[in-house]
Parts: C-alpha cells; structure tokens; sequence
C-alpha cells in the first residue's frame, strides 16, 4: 500500500473533493492503521499458498467490506 500524505494539504484539496462515494470510501479505509496492517498481511509475500490468500482476502471483504477483482 503506498503511504500516505496529509490529505490536508491544498494539493490534496481539489482531488479529494471530486471523489464519488467509492473513492472517499477508500480514502478514508486506507487511513485507517488496523485495516492497512489486515492488508499487508493479506496481500504480503508471506501468503504462498493460493487457498491462503483466498482466505486472507475473504478475510478483508468480510471485516471491511472490500472485494478484490479475480
């Protein structure tokens, strides 16, 4: 997940305010330090079994309600 910049900033400002409801949606979970460690753990190097990272990402989708395409 790349890190993060103040969302304050003015150069934030003006991007920030053209997001629909998915993209604040977003914004605001990628903020979030619980959900951000729940995806590096479920997107890390560290998962090489495939039923794993289904598991891991079901994982996400239940507790914080995103899905992964494919």
């Amino acid at each position: 997940m790349e890190p993060l910049e103040d969302w304050r900033s003015p150069k934030f400002e003006e991007a920030l305010g053209r997001l629909d409801r998915g993209g604040i949606s977003f914004e605001f979970l990628r903020r979030n330090e619980e959900y951000r460690e729940h995806y590096d753990t479920a997107t890390g190097d560290s998962l090489t079994d495939q039923q794993a990272v289904i598991a891991a990402r079901e994982g996400l989708t239940r507790r914080w309600g995103v899905l992964f395409p494919c």
